[in-house]
C-alpha cells in the first residue's frame, strides 16, 4: 500500500509542472557574500512572518539581468541538477520562483515535520556553475578563492551585448 501511495505522489509530482525548477537559475548577491556562499551554500532561514506568507526558500530569477537588480554578482545555478537530487521543489512567483527543499518526511509515512520550515533551504555552492560580475572582478583572487572551478563572466558595458568570458572551468571529470 505504501508503495502505491509513493508511486502516486510521484506521477502526481510529475504532472505539476509549476513545482518544476528552470534548467538555470540566478541569484543575485554581493561580492562581500560569496566566501559565504562558497563554504555554506546559498542559504535561507524564513522568519515567522515569511513563513506565514509562505515567502520560503530561496529567491532566484530566471534572467540574469532580473538577478542584477539584487547584487552586483549574479550566480547561476544549474536547476537541472537540483532537480535532478529531488530534494528541492519551485514556487513561481513574477520574476522566475523561490527554489525550497522538500519536506522529505512527508513521503516517509510520518507526516510533515514542522522542523523543515524552520532549517530552511540550503543550495550548495556545487550547484552553482557561473559567476556574473558588474565590473571587472580580480581574477587571480578569485581563482585562488576556491572560484576557479565555475565560469567567471561580466555583464556587457551596452545592452544587447553578449557576457564578457572572464574565466573557462577546466572540463569537469566525473
Amino acid at each position: 500500500m505504501k508503495e502505491i501511495i509513493n508511486e502516486w505522489r510521484k506521477y502526481l509530482q510529475e504532472s505539476y509542472d509549476d513545482k518544476q525548477i528552470p534548467a538555470k537559475v540566478y541569484y543575485g548577491t554581493s561580492m562581500a557574500q560569496l566566501p559565504s556562499i562558497r563554504d555554506n551554500g546559498i542559504v535561507n532561514l524564513p522568519n515567522d512572518s515569511e513563513i506565514e506568507a509562505d515567502k520560503m526558500g530561496v529567491p532566484v530569477c530566471t534572467s540574469p539581468e532580473d538577478a542584477k537588480a539584487y547584487g552586483n554578482v549574479v550566480l547561476e545555478i544549474d536547476g537541472e541538477s537540483l532537480r535532478n537530487s529531488m530534494q528541492y521543489e519551485s514556487i513561481r512567483n513574477s520574476k522566475g520562483c523561490r527554489v525550497k527543499m522538500k519536506d522529505s518526511s512527508s513521503l516517509s509515512g510520518s507526516g510533515i515535520d514542522k522542523m523543515v520550515d524552520s532549517l530552511g533551504t540550503n543550495i550548495p555552492f556545487d550547484a552553482v556553475t557561473a559567476a556574473i560580475f558588474s565590473g571587472t572582478p580580480n581574477l587571480d583572487q578569485l581563482k585562488g578563492s576556491g572560484f576557479g572551478n565555475i565560469g567567471l563572466y561580466s555583464f556587457p558595458l551596452e545592452e544587447g551585448q553578449e557576457l564578457k568570458t572572464l574565466h573557462e572551468p577546466p572540463e569537469r571529470q566525473d
